[in-house]
């Protein structure tokens, strides 16, 4: 169990007068054991969930589910268990009705460094698939490839959207296709383990006459949020940062085209930034920033910490430029 959450919830619970809530979602699932995973089915449907009290902690399960659960996710926990055929009536209290959002957005210091080893070996996954890849691969071909990569770490791809130069123009959220990949290519992953999420967006270019001026551009409007995001900025203001960055390289239009990114952690969007959003933020979560133009994204996860941001998906084999102080991913060549 994640003592911190756990700890965090019966507060919660406490001012709001439960004895007794249930925890199913994937995300609070997640949280509440320390990585633990209640899903078969990816992500959802759920097949087992939490019942929390004052003094104790419940695992409600199916037949089928209860022994892997018990020996890989929640060990030592009080099982009470139902026949397969025959699930119990709707729960109680639980996270279904009630969002628990705000009490994982400050990740611990045990989730900061679950957080750490997951992005390095996201950023590396997607990376070593596109130094792999070949402009004649289609898209699926780069999207099995970076699924391997991921998938032979323990990272699964909960998003995976892979763009050939021909749609990368086109699309900002470009599933895969038979399509090929061609001159300018990109890979973007959320990939979940121990319940959180790494956020990566990488291009890749075989000559393409513009893919450089366009990752500079956009990393500059990346640079404004990247200096915004301090503690006690609010996601609103920091947006409209972005919004302004934007207006400055000539592009005020394309802040309407996509979302910007927000809070990550337990989903890869644990709070989407919309204008005036007045969440403000706090040491010890994590930020994931994703402008983008027709032709160009840049992304990386994030932890805010007493001295500034740390790059979770850091990758020391990719290439690199400097954009307001700041070491940003360039564009593979070649």
């Amino acid at each position: 169990m994640n003592p911190y959450a756990l700890a965090r919830l019966r507060a919660w619970m406490e001012n709001h007068g439960l004895e007794r809530f249930f925890v199913q979602q994937p995300e609070n699932f997640a949280w509440l054991t320390g990585g633990g995973d209640n899903t078969v089915v990816t992500f959802r449907p759920v097949a087992a969930w939490l019942e929390v009290t004052p003094e104790a902690v419940r695992l409600h399960a199916s037949q089928i589910e209860v022994g892997r659960l018990l020996d890989e996710e929640t060990p030592g926990l009080e099982v009470l268990r139902y026949p397969w055929y025959s699930p119990p009536a709707p729960l109680g209290p639980s996270d279904l009705e009630h969002d628990l959002t705000p009490l994982r957005l400050v990740l611990s210091p045990a989730e900061q460094e679950r957080y750490r080893a997951l992005g390095r070996e996201a950023a590396m996954a997607l990376g070593e698939s596109l130094r792999f890849a070949d402009p004649g691969w289609s898209e699926y071909d780069l999207a099995g490839a970076t699924s391997e990569e991921l998938l032979t770490r323990g990272i699964q791809p909960l998003v995976l959207l892979v763009a050939g130069e021909e749609r990368l123009f086109r699309y900002r959220h470009p599933i895969p296709t038979r399509r090929p990949l061609g001159r300018l290519f990109m890979g973007v992953i959320c990939g979940r383990r121990h319940g959180l999420f790494a956020n990566v967006s990488r291009l890749r270019s075989f000559g393409h006459p513009e893919a450089n001026s366009l990752n500079e551009q956009i990393c500059q409007v990346e640079a404004a949020a990247l200096e915004a995001s301090r503690p006690g900025a609010t996601l609103g203001e920091v947006l409209e940062q972005m919004r302004l960055a934007y207006r400055r390289i000539g592009r005020a239009e394309e802040f309407e085209n996509h979302h910007q990114g927000g809070l990550t952690g337990y989903r890869s969007r644990e709070v989407l930034a919309r204008p005036d959003n007045p969440t403000r933020l706090e040491v010890g979560m994590a930020l994931a920033w994703n402008p983008s133009l027709p032709g160009a994204k840049v992304e990386d996860t994030f932890l805010l910490t007493e001295t500034g941001l740390e790059n979770l998906t850091h990758d020391p084999a990719w290439p690199a430029l400097e954009v307001a102080g700041r070491t940003r991913p360039g564009v593979l060549e070649g």
